[in-house]
């Protein structure tokens, strides 16, 4: 297991209770996907779902991220607001094996699913912020919380740092329910170029490929 994805984990997790599952103090029965309102859903159980490529190239890493996740749950017995709500966790796949890799319509499915599904308080995903783009939207109408351990590209968030519209349009009802805790290729470009700097580097020829990750990182380095 990757250290670092354990901490990250983690992390989701710990921005998840702070604010998906920020109405401990709400009736159990306050309402379906209450998500970011200060209420509960039904019952004394919610659920949490991540949306990764457990299919594929990326399998290692999500694999990763989802055994920070277990880790951490296993930690609180898979509860919060003192033992009052019960943690439910599932994992969703994103890829498929004819992509190879998070695929288009499996992203938009699960993000449907995610929301059809009234116990589902958070998503923890995506791996790829192409697969963010898709889902932030549907889980936005929803009022449904997304934090993702590992998108970086800056259109996302960030006005003024992506193209057209972004990020605005991704938000159709005029709030935020997503967030990252990773940096964004902005900050990560230019990092690692004034690294190479320091290390004596002058020159150096870059590949990406094309993902936005990729071009991301290329354009900034």
């Amino acid at each position: 297991m990757s250290l670092p994805y354990v901490r990250l984990s983690k992390l989701v997790l710990s921005v998840l209770a702070a604010s998906a599952l920020a109405g401990c103090g709400a009736k159990p029965d306050a309402g379906p996907n209450s998500a970011g309102t200060g209420a509960a859903p039904s019952g004394n159980t919610v659920k949490i779902i991540s949306s990764l490529p457990m299919t594929g190239s990326a399998l290692g890493q999500s694999q990763s991220i989802v055994n920070g996740i277990q880790q951490a749950l296993d930690e609180t017995k898979s509860t919060v607001c003192d033992g009052q709500l019960k943690i439910q966790y599932e994992k969703y796949d994103d890829a498929t094996a004819a992509a190879g890799k998070w695929d288009p319509a499996q992203v938009t499915q699960n993000a449907n699913k995610a929301v059809a599904d009234k116990s589902v308080v958070a998503v923890i995903g995506h791996f790829n912020s192409g697969a963010a783009k898709l889902s932030i939207p549907i889980l936005n109408r929803d009022n449904l919380v997304m934090v993702s351990p590992a998108n970086t590209y800056p259109g996302l968030t960030k006005p003024g740092k992506g193209e057209g519209k972004e990020p605005d349009v991704y938000y159709p009802n005029g709030k935020r329910n997503y967030t990252r805790i990773v940096p964004t290729d902005d900050l990560q470009g230019s990092a690692a170029a004034k690294w190479a700097n320091s290390q004596g580097v002058k020159r150096v020829y870059i590949l990406d490929d094309q993902e936005l990750y990729g071009k991301g990182i290329a354009i900034k380095l």
